[in-house]
């Protein structure tokens, strides 16, 4: 049908309508519109059934991408009269607070070596905090996507991505992440009885334990004092970096009955632009 003529995939979280005209610009929220530059559609909205405190913290594409976008955009073009909401927070002060010794006390693993394993579930339940998950089984999405024309992007297998990453253009330390989370692995440095050799031992983490790791790693940097809550205007325009900040959707709860909409662009990064592990070599 029409609803389905243009969908993306590249949200990873649900289903998300496209403009034929230009398919790298994705509709979001809550809306029924009509001939709306060729598009004939409507959506409840993707998160319509969360709890009114429900979160869902990602940094765009990191499940699904790669190389995940590095910028996102997204305008206002229909707001509610109260709700709708997206919050945004620090990922650089989020790797400031890091609980690192705990989480080596705990689970063994620095967090500068961690590797993240995500991938998009075919049913899964987020945490209500919004880090992690409690519950994934099964997969969606395709190598190619819904139409294999590269608008698309959505790997089945998923994607592996550091925890801390050095941000290419400010070198600064960050943390990146989405829920979508899989497990962990880590290479953990050592020296052996010669001093000359240095020794990797790789730890794994399965999906409870990783998801657990990042539940603790993420708490201390999107606690409340933390977090910016941006109230949407009508023609608001909101840009930023997948490497340096963190986002989530808020629920549909406070403003049922009431339409909300967006337009969203996720800027196509290159190969060279992935996110590098903090301690790689090549940093600014």
């Amino acid at each position: 049908g029409d609803d389905d003529a243009n969908v993306s995939y590249t949200g990873g979280a649900g289903k998300q309508h496209r403009l034929p005209n230009f398919p790298s610009i994705a509709l979001v929220g809550s809306y029924s519109v009509q001939d709306y530059h060729g598009l004939t559609a409507s959506s409840p909205g993707v998160y319509n059934n969360w709890p009114p405190n429900q979160r869902a913290w990602h940094c765009d594409g990191l499940a699904d991408t790669h190389p995940p976008p590095d910028l996102t955009t997204m305008r206002c073009i229909k707001a509610t009269s109260k709700g709708g909401e997206t919050l945004f927070a620090s990922s650089v002060k989020a790797a400031e607070l890091l609980p690192t010794e705990k989480l080596v006390e705990r689970f063994g693993v620095h967090p500068e070596d961690v590797r993240v394993n995500y991938k998009l579930f075919g049913r899964y339940k987020i945490a209500l905090v919004g880090t992690h998950l409690e519950e994934g089984e099964g997969a969606k999405g395709s190598e190619m996507g819904r139409n294999g024309d590269g608008n698309d992007v959505n790997l089945a297998e998923g994607t592996t991505v550091p925890l801390v990453i050095r941000e290419r253009r400010t070198g600064k330390r960050s943390l990146v992440g989405t829920y979508h989370v899989a497990s962990i692995i880590a290479n953990n440095s050592s020296s052996s009885s010669q001093p000359t050799i240095s020794m990797q031992q790789q730890t794994s983490l399965g999906f409870q334990e990783a998801n657990a790791y990042l539940a603790k790693a993420w708490r201390p940097g999107l606690s409340k004092e933390n977090v910016y809550a941006h109230r949407w205007e009508v023609g608001d325009l909101a840009a930023w970096t997948n490497r340096l900040v963190i986002h989530t959707a808020t629920s549909t709860k406070a403003y049922e009955g009431e339409e909300r909409l967006h337009t969203r662009i996720r800027m196509r990064s290159r190969e060279e632009d992935a996110p590098m592990a903090w301690k790689d070599e090549g940093g600014v």
